[in-house]
């Protein structure tokens, strides 16, 4: 049965708490943006899975076996092939039995991370979204990236992280397009910001005035990619990001012509507009008047 991808259950193990009822010292986790990897070998034959607050990919190691699977109002058993993928949605629960080899390797995915692919890469909305258990799914695109992830050379490269978090977003997009329920017809995400987002995105904002704040610094800030920071931004604000600032360096000058004395030529500087003349057009533009004629009229 297809499991939301950000279904968690109040009632869920985390991958640490399960690891520690499989062995007395299990294999150390190693962590992802927002995934969590562990290589398995030597368990026993049987296992109880209980419900987990991430979703798992299991690799099939060693060589080809028979997986049986019970439990979610079903059994079943599955032929699997060599580095074939086992993928178990978030807050579903299985007693599994293996004939054959015992290796594998899981890669613990937190649903709002995959919820962030849906929203950042498809545009569509997470909650209407399911993904699909899978047993021994023959998918090389995912076998190669999960493959790729779990290299053990990763762990002593400098660069080894970018590397697998850059993979990693590559399997997700693949599992999200090949092994959910998305379809033309799901509803697209809501495009608004989070008020704590929201908010501190003006906060920074008003307090980088001076500064030459360019896009990638306020997706920065907002966690979020530059596409959907300006999409979301102008549906929180009513303008896009830049409009904003604007507004912003010209609120800042009306109360530095107003409240101080410093030339016209320092203000247009200090609200970081390229040049008098650029900050005397944008100001008449928006005001109706010059800086000079503005403060005379105080």
């Amino acid at each position: 049965m297809p499991v939301p991808v950000t279904d968690r259950s109040e009632a869920a193990l985390t991958p640490q708490q399960w690891g520690a009822m499989l062995a007395d010292a299990p294999p150390p986790l190693v962590a992802l943006d927002g995934g969590l990897l562990r290589r398995w070998q030597g368990t026993a034959a049987e296992m109880q899975q209980p419900p987990l607050d991430h979703h798992y990919f299991a690799i099939h190691l060693g060589g080809p076996k028979r997986v049986h699977r019970r439990g979610e109002g079903a059994a079943r058993q599955q032929d699997v092939a060599l580095a074939s993928v086992t993928m178990v949605p978030a807050g579903t629960a299985f007693r599994w039995f293996t004939e054959g080899p015992i290796a594998f390797s899981h890669l613990y995915v937190a649903p709002r991370r995959l919820g962030r692919t849906l929203r950042e890469t498809f545009d569509r909305e997470p909650a209407h979204v399911d993904l699909l258990p899978h047993i021994g799914w023959d998918d090389p695109l995912v076998s190669s990236l999960l493959l790729a992830i779990f290299d053990p050379a990763l762990d002593r490269d400098p660069d080894g992280r970018l590397a697998r978090d850059s993979w990693f977003e590559a399997l997700l997009t693949r599992v999200v397009h090949a092994g959910s329920t998305l379809a033309l017809g799901t509803p697209r995400a809501r495009n608004s910001l989070a008020p704590r987002t929201l908010a501190r995105l003006k906060s920074f904002m008003d307090a980088h005035l001076a500064e030459d704040i360019s896009l990638d610094r306020l997706a920065d800030v907002a966690g979020l990619s530059r596409f959907h920071l300006c999409r979301a931004f102008r549906e929180s604000t009513g303008h896009p990001p830049h409009a904003w600032l604007t507004r912003l360096r010209l609120a800042r000058a009306r109360q530095l012509l107003r409240g101080t004395s410093l030339p016209v030529s320092e203000v247009a500087r200090q609200c970081d507009f390229a040049s008098p003349n650029q900050f005397a057009t944008s100001f008449r533009r928006a005001i109706g008047a010059t800086p000079s004629a503005y403060r005379q009229s105080a």
